[in-house]
């Protein structure tokens, strides 16, 4: 190993992703990942479905056996957090003071939990799902049924968050604002019918209803409505927005749009020893024409690849349209749109397998399906092919 390194800056599926597609091309160059998480890479969506269930261990939660590191002469530098990052120099400033120089660069940073903006809502001891400390508390709730859990915000995380630990015999509160979860994202349909999937499990929903102010009192909380009602539970879960973290590129002084780091489709930031990858890329989308921040770990992967395949001199683009896929309970769902919002929603389907084709002027933008991965592979090739709404429901009676 020779030269300048490439390095990664975070841990997650993208710069995982990121080191691999390097290291293939690339055997010469050391590759250094570094992180200030203390574990090895590790996939985050199982925390909140089989792993929070006890249905998965943790050795199942690695992105690679804990071998593949030294096998492909990639370090990895756990619990490190960079500080600072000089592209002039092409160095990064460590927080124990050292400094690193690099050849190349990958920011995959990530995002962090957005604490609630009530009185309360940034208290230590609420538990905010992203990281695997985070897996373990809810998973250690599992072992004292009848705990009553309130569960605030009803986006992906926090449904399935909700139905697991119903699942676990937990006395499970959901509040959120709308009637149904997913409303203004899927369609008051498919909302609907998540929402009787959370009834089912025995989550409590609290509806058309906002958090005030959340308190400890002793060894219980209290979560004030804006309703003027308050629930008290022994643990509160939140499960809403996340915040990129990309304040080592706004330090550097590259161009930030949208609250993400703008980046060609090739992952390229306006440094061109700098990619960003992940939630922090405000990345064009050559499908699209435009680009788009997305916080998909399918998307995630996808960005880390292209960004060291580029790196060790190959060519890539990101074209493919955003999605990502859910567990609630025992029910999977699939979902794939380029984030405009849509003009019409159109369910077809069983109570058991169904589709949703979203519309937006003529043409086909998003696609939802429910135990039907046939319909889900179609529409994301449709959506990537910018075809005609008509297109996506006309070949089968049912749209699918």
């Amino acid at each position: 190993m020779t030269g300048e390194p490439f390095v990664v800056v975070g841990s997650g599926p993208a710069g995982l992703a990121a080191a691999q597609a390097f290291r293939e091309r690339d055997q010469a160059t050391p590759v250094l990942m570094i992180t200030a998480d203390r574990h090895p890479p590790y996939q985050r969506p199982p925390l909140t479905k089989d792993y929070l269930r006890g249905e998965s261990d943790r050795d199942e939660l690695w992105l690679v056996e804990q071998g593949w590191y030294a096998q492909h002469d990639v370090e990895l530098r756990l619990g490190s957090r960079v500080s600072g990052l000089d592209p002039a120099r092409r160095h990064l400033r460590i927080d124990d003071g050292s400094v690193l120089n690099y050849r190349d660069l990958v920011l995959a940073t990530g995002s962090r939990p957005k604490p609630l903006d009530v009185p309360g809502g940034d208290h230590p001891e609420l538990i905010f799902v992203r990281d695997l400390e985070s897996g373990e508390q809810l998973r250690a709730l599992g072992g004292r049924p009848g705990t009553r859990v309130v569960v605030i915000g009803s986006g992906f995380i926090g449904c399935e968050a909700a139905a697991s630990l119903a699942i676990r015999d937990l006395d499970v509160v959901l509040i959120h604002s709308d009637d149904h979860p997913h409303t203004a994202r899927l369609g008051a349909d498919a909302g609907a019918r998540i929402g009787g999937w959370l009834t089912e499990h025995g989550v409590n929903r609290r509806t058309g209803t906002r958090v005030s102010a959340i308190a400890q009192r002793g060894d219980r909380w209290l979560v004030s409505l804006d309703d003027g009602s308050t629930v008290s539970a022994d643990e509160v879960v939140c499960g809403g927005g996340v915040v990129p973290n990309v304040e080592l590129a706004q330090q550097a002084g590259l161009l930030l749009e949208q609250g993400g780091i703008s980046t060609g489709s090739d992952l390229r930031t306006t440094d061109p020893h700098i990619f960003a990858v992940g939630d922090i890329a405000y990345a064009l989308n050559s499908a699209a024409g435009r680009r788009l921040r997305v916080e998909h770990w399918g998307d995630a992967d996808r960005h880390g690849t292209i960004a060291g395949t580029v790196a060790a001199g190959g060519t890539d683009r990101w074209a493919e349209a955003p999605g990502f896929w859910s567990g609630i309970g025992e029910r999977t769902l699939k979902y794939s749109a380029w984030g405009d919002g849509y003009d019409e929603a159109v369910l077809v389907g069983t109570d058991t397998s169904w589709v949703v084709w979203y519309r937006h002027g003529q043409e086909l933008c998003g696609v939802l399906a429910v135990e039907d991965d046939g319909a889900y592979e179609r529409g994301q090739e449709l959506l990537e092919s910018r075809a005609p709404f008509a297109e996506a429901v006309r070949s089968r009676p049912d749209g699918r």
